[in-house]
């Protein structure tokens, strides 16, 4: 009755008339976690369902699926499932690529404030506890799985995580429960199973309670790293740069390197992006915030792009190397596709940007020598107007830049040649672009 009680605490906390969905791999721990949901649902009205991935890399995959399907019939729940398709590139864990792809689907089949459901249990909290250990992680990695937080549109729910693998397999026996084996969780090529079955166990044999133990530690890690963000979210405050989202050299090098550290790791998480490993942190400290001022270093990791202009640094997704050399002709009625940087649309505007009367434009990129004529201040270089605009410089060659009959009329988001503007009293083709 201890795990029944567990997940009727975990829903009553969270909302009988939440949606849930568990993910189902037909192994033992998802099915006792689909079984309490089931005994839960004869008590209570409860909304749940089954999501089940086929990643097709076992001979057996099918027949799992079959299973997942029966037992979900024989409960009355619903059953989904996606076949995905793994391909490999050189470098990649077959391991890692299943589980990105495996969550992804679950995140797409989620909706707003639903919860995903996992089965991991203690023994998976240890097993990653040790992982992160040996990857060198601080206190954020050593604090594991949470019981829930934040996933998608919803969020992502673990009701088992205080249970062992023990107490899961005494309820599915006591139950009855048939379960698939699955080949692959007994391949120590593979590190968790390595550290399950060659590692945790010999622990285990000496003390008993390393699981439970482990786990404590992950919460006392959790509970220094939400002290901590407390600390570094009054730093980072402080070190704030002069436009929206960045931070500023001359306020970080006033403190000390470990503050910077946390500031660093701190911020690139409120961006939304992975935070790099600790030599790449470090690689930022020395290669970036000691530069010189008219320098512009970036630092890439995971496809992200750590980039410093003035006293500035800036997060964003890796830019492709590109210097468009193509001219585009455009007709302002249609969206125009731009290889690699991103689609330049229209609305209908009163008022405001092109003339009605221009049909098509020609769209091209900063080559070097562009001449703008400004109305009231006369011809100008583009490359000095974008300096004084504050432009950041890998923005410079990648802004549409408009033109008739060979003359530059426009820079998408900057300017309009007011010859070419509609009237108060007309309506106009406002640009937008949408960048990749």
């Amino acid at each position: 009755m201890k795990l029944l009680n567990a997940v009727r605490d975990f829903c009553s906390q969270h909302g009988t008339e939440t949606k849930y969905y568990i993910a189902l791999s037909g192994g033992l721990d998802s099915c006792v976690l689909l079984t309490l949901f089931y005994q839960l649902s004869r008590q209570q009205k409860i909304n749940v369902s089954a999501i089940h991935v086929n990643h097709q890399l076992s001979p057996h995959a099918d027949s799992w699926s079959q299973h997942c399907k029966q037992l979900c019939g024989k409960y009355s729940i619903q059953y989904i499932e996606r076949i995905i398709r793994l391909e490999l590139n050189a470098g990649d864990s077959l391991e890692e690529l299943a589980r990105i792809k495996r969550y992804r689907i679950f995140a797409d089949c989620i909706g707003k404030n639903d919860i995903l459901l996992t089965a991991h249990q203690l023994d998976d909290q240890a097993e990653t506890v040790m992982l992160q250990l040996l990857r060198g992680a601080g206190p954020k990695g050593l604090s594991a799985m949470p019981v829930i937080k934040r996933f998608g549109r919803g969020y992502h729910g673990r009701p088992l995580l205080h249970f062992s693998r023990d107490d899961l397999l005494a309820y599915a026996h006591e139950h009855k429960l048939e379960w698939i084996n699955d080949e692959s969780n007994d391949d120590v090529r593979l590190t968790r199973n390595f550290l399950r079955h060659q590692v945790l166990s010999v622990i285990k044999s000496r003390w008993t309670s390393a699981a439970s133990a482990i786990s404590r530690s992950a919460a006392h890690c959790a509970e220094s790293q939400a002290l901590l963000e407390e600390f570094a979210a009054e730093i980072y405050a402080q070190v704030s740069g002069s436009r929206e989202n960045t931070l500023s050299v001359s306020k970080l090098l006033q403190i000390s390197a470990a503050r910077q550290r946390l500031v660093l790791r701190t911020w690139i998480l409120e961006q939304g992006y992975p935070v790099p490993d600790t030599r790449k942190i470090g690689t930022i400290q020395r290669d970036v915030l000691t530069a010189a001022w008219d320098r512009s270093p970036c630092v890439s990791w995971s496809e992200v792009e750590l980039r410093r202009h003035r006293d500035d640094l800036y997060l964003m997704p890796a830019l492709p190397e590109t210097r468009v050399q193509q001219d585009f002709l455009w007709n302002l009625s249609q969206p125009l596709l731009i290889p690699g940087l991103g689609t330049l649309n229209t609305t209908l505007s009163q008022g405001q940007g092109l003339c009605r009367d221009i049909q098509q434009v020609t769209v091209k990129f900063r080559q070097g020598g562009e001449i703008v004529d400004l109305d009231g201040r006369g011809r100008h270089a583009l490359k000095n107007l974008l300096q004084e605009w504050k432009t950041l410089p890998w923005e410079r060659d990648r802004i549409p830049l408009l033109f008739i009959d060979n003359k530059l009329i426009g820079a998408v988001g900057y300017f309009l040649d007011k010859k070419y503007s509609a009237r108060p009293e007309d309506t106009g083709y406002q640009i937008v672009f949408n960048r990749n």
